[in-house]
């Protein structure tokens, strides 16, 4: 008996030295009496084999089988520790379930169909869900604080991974999404969105000044805070609301394209429409120079930038002033007026009625001596006509010069005889107007 006993005793042990003992399980699986490698094809056949139930609120939304979610199972190395470390001479029987350590886990899901699945798998069910929200500093009252991030229930793709291979490990055959579900990436307990809140806090309550001529706009504290944010404990600003602020400032302040009132010599006040002469709010420099300021955390006040003809931040606002060129064609009759006194005036021959000197507040942008203008005539025919003194008021051809050839000025002349759109002056008057304006004068016509 006891050499039967012996005998069957070493066969036992010699037998499991290379095979796992009765009753010892991986994954679920039962690999009892297999050797390493039979013992991989068979939890590998078991994984793939299961189904596998993604749940939901008690719901299932899913079911995949371990062969389509991917799963691998290279367990060669854990095998062969498992083996290492029972005794094949020993009478117990052995239950083993593998861990959830990080190096179990990527075993099973290394695969590139694994990842897919999820990827794939994520994209579907994310339809009408809700993504999480993170903390973010906003405003309250006259003061920043930071709002509380916000749970959702969208599926992570990587989370839905680690998921399942958590029910592998742990030898279930269910998957909860909820444990899958995206969370926030700042909380509200980050250290940068507090630091942003108190500096927000400490650096809104100041107003700008921006200058426009003689008149002052305050930017008041409140359009300022709601301009702001901060990023990393810096103040940034709203870029387009900025730009609609500078938007409403030029529709309001911009002189160019505007019709004028003006003070006739002649005609009393009169609406003259507008004309080359003119100036607007350069929006994108002074949009940049104001977000600029307002990040300096600081009170600040600054002039806009303009562009065009006729600005004048010392001035009493108005766009023609007092030192001007009035050319009544009416009248048929012209005028200079320096500092708001005369100083030279003469009649003079505008368009003809079907050439017409345009009507508007115009500049005198060049000053040529010895020019000759060239078009057509009525017929077609082309002119040349050379005058001594040329300054052009419109970008069409259009200017005041000397010409000698109008026998009279004044009056209907120009009816049947006037100009082509050119305002003509006589000779010895033009010399003294070409000496007297300088570049940059208005020249109203009406």
């Amino acid at each position: 008996m006891a050499v039967v006993i012996g005998g069957s005793y070493t066969a036992r042990g010699l037998h499991y030295q290379h095979r796992f003992l009765p009753h010892t399980q991986l994954l679920g699986v039962n690999i009892g009496g297999k050797t390493v490698a039979a013992a991989e094809q068979a939890v590998t056949r078991g994984v793939q084999q299961e189904r596998f139930a993604f749940k939901e609120n008690g719901a299932t939304k899913l079911t995949a089988t371990g062969a389509k979610l991917g799963l691998t199972v290279k367990y060669t190395a854990q095998l062969q520790k498992l083996m290492k470390a029972q005794n094949p001479w020993g009478f117990s029987a052995a239950t083993v379930v593998a861990g959830t350590k990080d190096t179990d886990i990527k075993a099973l899901t290394t695969g590139a169909t694994f990842t897919a699945f999820m990827q794939e798998t994520a994209k579907q069910l994310n339809t009408n869900r809700r993504a999480p929200q993170n903390a973010k500093v906003v405003a309250s009252g006259d003061k920043f604080v930071v709002q509380k991030e916000k749970a959702g229930n969208t599926i992570d793709p990587q989370l839905l991974g680690a998921a399942v291979a958590k029910s592998v490990l742990a030898g279930k055959h269910t998957v909860a999404l909820a444990s899958a579900y995206a969370e926030p990436q700042v909380r509200s307990t980050s250290k940068k969105l507090i630091a942003e809140a108190k500096t927000l806090t400490k650096t809104q309550n100041f107003t700008g000044t921006l200058t426009i001529e003689k008149q002052q706009v305050t930017l008041s504290a409140k359009e300022i805070h709601s301009w702001i944010s901060a990023t990393n404990g810096k103040i940034t600003v709203d870029q387009t609301k900025a730009a609609a602020y500078v938007a409403k400032l030029a529709k309001q302040y911009n002189t160019y394209g505007k019709s004028q009132t003006f003070k006739s010599t002649k005609r009393g006040t009169v609406t003259v429409p507008a004309g080359t002469y003119g100036w607007s709010i350069d929006q994108a420099t002074t949009t940049a120079k104001l977000v600029a300021n307002i990040q300096a955390g600081k009170p600040f006040t600054q002039a806009v930038a303009t562009q065009g003809a006729g600005y004048n931040k010392d001035g009493d606002g108005s766009l023609i002033g007092k030192t001007y060129v009035e050319v009544d064609k009416v009248n048929q009759h012209e005028w200079y007026y320096q500092d708001g006194k005369l100083v030279l005036d003469s009649p003079i021959v505008t368009g003809k009625p079907n050439q017409a000197t345009p009507s508007g507040v115009f500049f005198v942008w060049a000053k040529k001596r010895n020019a000759t203008l060239r078009g057509k005539n009525d017929d077609g025919s082309k002119y040349a006509s050379p005058v001594s003194y040329w300054m052009p008021i419109d970008y069409t051809g259009v200017g005041l010069h000397d010409s000698p050839w109008q026998p009279t000025y004044g009056g209907d002349w120009y009816k049947l005889h006037g100009s082509h759109g050119c305002v003509n002056n006589p000779p010895t008057f033009m010399a003294k107007l070409y000496a007297a304006v300088a570049l940059g004068t208005p020249v109203v016509v009406y």
